[in-house]
């Protein structure tokens, strides 16, 4: 069984838009009688920053999973039903955000605080990287006769795949680190999202362009033969 690779992300971007909704319904600032003093409004605003922070960070990484996940689809010439599975898979892990954001927001020096978002943002990371593996090794991502179009699609997967695991790396150190200081987990958290915005010198926009091409040219060479 094969299906359109937009239905896919369609239903993905859609998931994903509910996580975050949720995870924004997380930050309530508390009810307040009348009497107040601005003291009391200042210290009510100060109270709601580990929120503030965690659901920033938490967005963060739920946009770059989604530019991934894009760019994954966006290379995917087709999909199988265990490809279906596998982003179900990831998609689970990945509406668990709000809950580890939410503990993490309301006791940011708790350890097992740290400890349960560094262990779902690792599941994150390691469920997207079983699909990126799987759609390689099943022959399901585009492929081209030109060497260099070729070179280039297979540059973008390689790179795309160390940055996975060296994000999945971060991750998996930040368990454990909770316990020993809770600031070295947060350190690790960063080294995802930076590595994230290091370029790869590859031109992805022009990459996908010379893809789409390549399957319009498709689509029309098979009209073609059918009119004939």
């Amino acid at each position: 069984m094969t299906i359109s690779t937009n239905r896919v992300e369609s239903f993905s971007d859609g998931v994903i838009s509910i996580i975050i909704t949720i995870m924004v319904f997380n930050i309530k600032f508390p009810h307040m009688t009348m009497p107040y003093t601005q003291g009391q409004v200042e210290r009510a605003l100060i109270v709601l920053i580990p929120s503030l922070i965690s659901y920033l960070f938490s967005f963060l990484i739920i946009g770059i999973m989604w530019l991934n996940h894009h760019h994954l689809f966006h290379m995917a010439e087709k999909v199988d039903e265990k490809l279906l599975w596998l982003n179900l898979h990831f998609l689970f892990w990945l509406s668990l955000i709000p809950f580890p954001t939410s503990m993490l927001s309301g006791n940011p020096l708790l350890p097992e605080s740290t400890a349960i978002y560094g262990g779902v943002l690792f599941m994150v990371s390691f469920s997207f990287s079983l699909m990126r593996t799987y759609a390689s090794r099943k022959d399901l991502m585009h492929s081209d006769k030109n060497r260099l179009i070729q070179r280039q699609i297979d540059n973008v997967n390689r790179r795309a795949k160390l940055k996975n695991f060296a994000g999945m790396a971060a991750y998996f150190v930040a368990i454990p680190m909770a316990y020993v200081s809770v600031y070295i987990s947060f350190a690790c958290f960063i080294i995802p999202p930076i590595l994230f915005f290091i370029p790869d010198g590859i031109d992805n926009e022009k990459l996908g362009e010379q893809v789409a091409e390549k399957l319009i040219k498709k689509n029309e060479d098979a009209s073609n033969t059918i009119s004939g």
